[in-house]
């Protein structure tokens, strides 16, 4: 079986790449302000939006890891309960969120409404911690898309890091959050045909009927999709999956791109509808589960060899982007190549959109040029752009030497140091609880109680919503405020 990639495939991969760029950038129209770059003109369709949330989370980790994980020896269909977890989350988002955000008047970005919730140095604060676990999701999501292009042509991490964050620069450097959203929606019509297609594809090479093949899987222990015990260091369970997909996403409406895709909506009912319509379209994630399944059957009838054998030892998601190289047709493996790179770029953009405006809102128009014109905020928001790109290549760099463990547990447990202080930090201001005095003594118990999780093996999925809640019980007893339940900011900007 041959492991390079055909000359067409590099034809077909570039020319996706240019397509998608070509017609995101025509349904995005003209920039003309910050809040067209950043917030998309707040005149985007619901639909578009709730593509684009989920979209952003389908990233490269999602299309090899999946897979991959199901793959493994041992591996079974128990990450469903992740996906029942983090689709319930998105609906407790629009609940909790989609409305204040909307509703609120004066703040500009999410550690602004924090700021304005509770006071301005626990934003400032929230701020640091969300810019951290921006930079660590998107370390690993480059490193994902990375790998794929050095399982294809060999240049080495570093050089494919580098060609896929220069894409997304690029990318987001259009029409910002706009181009972001417009092309979400165009690759997760691409992503979900894709990954249909890829399962009946491996499906119909296999000699094996549906029984058989069923039969085996079941055999082989493939099938399981709940566990219930009670165990904490059992990472996949129903409780860890529920619990930590419901308290992750929380924790993520603390990023800007929650309150980008927000703002971008027609209405504060349309951004709820968008986020409940999102969790929806996390049954993209039961395809790709059944990829990993049919993998598994077919490289039980043609087996793998000795030496790639040893290499998914020490790298294990490299065993879908084999199997697009070696067996998929000529062309068409690089349609699918192609799509798991826009989904890479996908994600990325949103990211270096998301710090992008965090950059001219939070330092440049305060500390650099309060009255800069909107054309300069933009040009400054670009220029910005290619130094968070900077940043995330030289974190995904440093990721790398991680890979063995497998790309699905580091994107998941890397950010569940932080995760519990920013599920805590938004609960609290979400209700207008705290005060910077009592937000510290909480943080810092926030990451004791990681710290003592971690120590104690308890499965990082836990980590989320014990150490929040911790924090959230230690601020509200220190204040005792009255709860605001609106959660709506309604002084106007100066």
């Amino acid at each position: 079986m041959s492991s390079e990639v055909h000359p067409l495939d590099f034809v077909v991969i570039i020319a996706v790449l240019i397509l998608v760029t070509v017609i995101g950038h025509r349904l995005s129209g003209t920039i003309k302000s910050r809040n067209d770059f950043f917030n998309g003109g707040s005149n985007l369709p619901w639909w578009v939006v709730s593509t684009s949330i989920i979209a952003t989370l389908v990233s490269a980790v999602t299309f090899i890891s999946v897979p991959a994980a199901v793959f493994a020896p041992g591996g079974n269909l128990t990450y469903f309960q992740v996906i029942l977890g983090l689709a319930a989350g998105k609906i407790a988002v629009g609940v909790l969120l989609a409305r204040p955000f909307y509703d609120s008047r004066g703040p500009a970005t999410t550690y602004e409404y924090i700021g304005a919730r509770i006071d301005s140095r626990t934003g400032e604060l929230s701020m640091v911690l969300g810019l951290l676990l921006g930079v660590i999701n998107s370390g690993v999501k480059l490193l994902t898309a990375a790998l794929v292009l050095d399982v294809m042509v060999g240049w080495g991490i570093a050089w494919c890091a580098l060609f896929v964050v220069s894409v997304s620069v690029f990318w987001s450097s259009l029409a910002g959050i706009k181009t972001v959203i417009w092309t979400d929606f165009l690759l997760f019509v691409f992503f979900t045909l894709g990954a249909v297609f890829m399962l009946v594809f491996i499906g119909m090479k296999l000699d094996q009927t549906v029984y058989e093949g069923l039969h085996y899987l079941d055999q082989q222990a493939r099938l399981v999709l709940f566990d219930f015990s009670v165990d904490p260091e059992v990472r996949y369970t129903i409780w860890a999956g529920v619990l930590g997909g419901i308290s992750l996403n929380i924790a993520q409406a603390t990023t800007q791109g929650t309150w980008q895709r927000v703002k971008a909506c027609r209405s504060a009912g349309d951004a709820q509808k968008a986020y409940n319509w999102a969790a929806v379209c996390y049954l993209v994630h039961l395809i790709i589960l059944g990829v990993g399944l049919v993998l598994v059957l077919f490289y039980a009838e043609n087996p793998l060899s000795k030496d790639f054998e040893i290499i998914l030892q020490e790298s294990p998601d490299r065993i879908f982007p084999f199997f697009l190289i070696s067996e998929m047709p000529v062309g068409l493996s690089g349609l699918f190549i192609a799509a798991i790179f826009a989904a890479a770029i996908s994600t990325l953009d949103s990211s270096l959109t998301e710090t992008a405006d965090l950059t001219v809102r939070h330092i440049y128009e305060r500390f650099v040029n309060p009255g800069a014109s909107e054309t300069q905020f933009v040009s400054v928001a670009r220029i910005s752009l290619v130094f968070w790109g900077a940043i995330f290549l030289g974190v995904s760099i440093l990721f790398s030497r991680y890979s063995a463990e497998g790309l699905l547990n580091l994107t998941f447990q890397l950010p569940n140091y932080v995760y519990g202080a920013l599920l805590g930090t938004i609960v609290l201001a979400r209700y207008g609880i705290g005060r910077f005095s009592s937000f510290i003594v909480g943080f810092l118990v926030s990451c004791l109680v990681v710290l003592l999780l971690s120590q104690f093996d308890i499965a990082f999925f836990y980590w989320c919503p014990i150490s929040g809640l911790a924090m959230c019980l230690v601020v509200w007893s220190m204040e005792r405020t009255q709860i605001e339940w609106s959660g709506v900011v309604r002084q106007e900007a100066d």
